[in-house]
C-alpha cells in the first residue's frame, strides 16, 4: 500500500500535474488567476537554468577514485532497465539513468573492484517486467564480467528495500559483510536517500555519482530563456526525491 500511495503521490506532484490542475481549475471556476498560476508554473518549471542550478545545488558531486584504491563491492541501484520481447528474445531496454552501469562496467574494469552487486526488483503493480537485476546482470555477463563477480538482488522495488534486501542477501552470502567498504552507484540526485538508506542499515558507503543532471546543457543566455521540457523533467526527479526523504524519514528509513 505505501509504495503504491507513494506513486500515486508523485505523479499529484508532478510539475505537469501541477500545471493541468490548475488549468482545469479556471475552466471549472472561470477565476482567472488559476490561469495566470498555471502559466506562471510553466514559465518557472520550464526554465532549463533555473532547473539545473537548483539541481546542481542538491547533486553529490561525484568522486575520483585514487589510484591503487579498492572497493569489496560495486552496488548499482537500479531503476533504468526493462525489458521486451523481439521475436523470442527477452532483449533489455535501458532508459534514461544508464550511466550506473557504463560506470559501473569502467570500474570492474578498472579493477576497483571484483564484485558487483545489483540491487533491483520489478515494479509489480504497474509493469510485467523481468527483475531487473537479472536482466542488468545478463548484460554485464555479455559485457565479459563473470557470473561469479556479480551477485543479484531481485525483490526490491524501492530504495529502502535495495538496502533492506541487499543486507539479508550479504547476511548469507558474506557474514563480513558490515566491516567491508562499498561503493554506490546512482544518479547524483537520488545519492542522498541511497546513502541515508544503506548507513541505516550499517553499511560502509561511499557515493560514486553518476547521471549529473545539472551539467549536461552548457549555460548559455539561450539555455537560461528557452522554455524545454527537460526543466520540467528536472523538477519532477527533485520533487520526488524531495518527498521521498520526508517519507522516509518519518517511516525510519533514514
Amino acid at each position: 500500500m505505501f509504495y503504491f500511495l507513494s506513486k500515486v503521490l508523485y505523479g499529484i506532484v508532478a510539475p505537469v500535474s501541477l500545471v493541468l490542475i490548475m488549468f482545469i481549475i479556471y475552466f471549472i471556476s472561470g477565476v482567472k488567476k488559476w490561469i495566470y498560476w498555471a502559466f506562471g508554473l510553466m514559465l518557472f518549471f520550464s526554465n532549463p537554468f533555473i532547473a539545473q542550478t537548483v539541481m546542481g545545488w542538491y547533486e553529490v558531486d561525484p568522486i575520483r577514485i585514487e589510484k591503487g584504491k579498492k572497493y569489496d563491492g560495486i552496488i548499482i541501484l537500479g531503476g533504468f532497465i526493462s525489458n521486451v520481447d523481439v521475436d523470442g528474445e527477452n532483449r533489455a531496454v535501458f532508459s534514461d539513468g544508464n550511466d550506473r552501469m557504463m560506470q559501473a562496467l569502467n570500474l570492474f574494469k578498472n579493477k576497483v573492484s571484483n564484485r558487483i552487486i545489483y540491487t533491483a526488483g520489478r515494479d509489480t503493480i504497474f509493469t510485467k517486467y523481468s527483475p531487473e537485476a537479472l536482466l542488468g546482470k545478463e548484460y554485464l555477463m555479455k559485457s565479459g564480467i563473470p557470473d561469479t563477480c556479480i551477485w543479484a538482488e531481485i525483490r526490491s522495488i524501492n530504495t529502502f528495500e535495495n538496502a533492506y534486501l541487499t543486507k539479508e542477501m550479504l547476511q548469507k552470502k558474506d557474514p563480513n559483510w558490515k566491516k567491508k567498504e562499498y561503493l554506490i552507484l546512482t544518479s547524483a540526485f537520488h545519492m542522498r536517500r541511497a546513502i541515508a538508506c544503506f548507513e541505516k542499515q550499517g553499511f560502509q558507503v561511499t557515493a560514486y555519482s553518476t547521471d549529473m543532471r545539472s551539467s549536461r546543457s552548457k549555460f548559455s543566455i539561450l539555455n537560461t530563456i528557452m522554455p524545454t521540457y527537460g526543466g520540467f523533467e528536472i523538477w519532477t526527479f527533485l520533487l520526488k526525491e524531495w518527498i521521498g526523504l520526508v517519507v522516509y524519514q518519518l517511516k525510519g528509513y533514514i
